[in-house]
């Protein structure tokens, strides 16, 4: 399927990353195939990246100064990041998480809060719906680490729908059920602010449904 752009202009793009696509591997081609001129000389720039589980909204940069623009403001964390997410269990309505974060030292390919390191990662959550033993929340991203939002709710004992690599695997779905909806940030080269948001995807819908959430996004 083709994909979902939600902005475009000359100096940047923002699709609708679907599930199962890794960033550098499968989408970054696909969006230069896409989205770029004819002739393929120009090539998309990753600034930040979703997992390859994670669906929703992600920026791509068409050119050198959108590319340094848009990393400069994401350094600076004037951008916006909201997710939704269906966890295990039943959050308090809201609440915030700031805590070490780095590489398992057990398993390399995983992440852990439990660790002495200056790295923080940071988030805040509200619990929209809570379910027949899990809950719909929305998350705002503060900092973007590796598997940020399924390591810290997971290990604070609200892993995610879905994610077997940090303990929630379930047969309804067959991936995390988190989805980048909304995204904004200042244009790197016109001003202003880019703001976007990605519809929720049909197999997080139908998990809802079939969790009884009545107030499905």
């Amino acid at each position: 399927m083709p994909l979902a752009v939600l902005f475009r202009d000359p100096a940047l793009v923002v699709v609708d990353k679907p599930a199962g696509l890794a960033v550098d591997e499968d989408l970054l081609p696909l969006a230069a195939r896409e989205l770029g001129p004819p002739g393929g000389r120009a090539w998309p720039r990753v600034v930040h990246r979703l997992d390859r589980g994670t669906s929703g909204c992600l920026a791509l940069a068409l050119g050198k100064a959108a590319e340094q623009g848009l990393a400069r403001s994401l350094e600076q964390g004037t951008w916006e990041k909201e997710y939704l997410a269906v966890v295990r269990g039943h959050p308090p309505p809201a609440g915030s998480l700031d805590t070490p974060y780095g590489p398992d030292p057990r398993d390399r390919r995983r992440f852990t809060t439990r660790l002495t390191t200056p790295r923080r990662a940071r988030l805040s959550y509200r619990t929209l719906e809570r379910l027949q033993d899990a809950s719909l929340v929305r998350v705002v991203l503060d900092t973007g680490r590796t598997h940020q939002i399924r390591v810290q709710l997971a290990e604070e004992g609200y892993p995610i729908v879905g994610d077997d690599v940090y303990g929630a695997a379930h047969p309804a779905i067959q991936r995390p059920a988190l989805h980048a909806e909304r995204l904004a940030f200042p244009h790197p080269l016109e001003g202003g602010r880019v703001g976007c948001a990605a519809p929720l995807p049909a197999d997080i819908s139908r998990l809802l449904h079939d969790l009884g959430c009545k107030s499905v996004p």
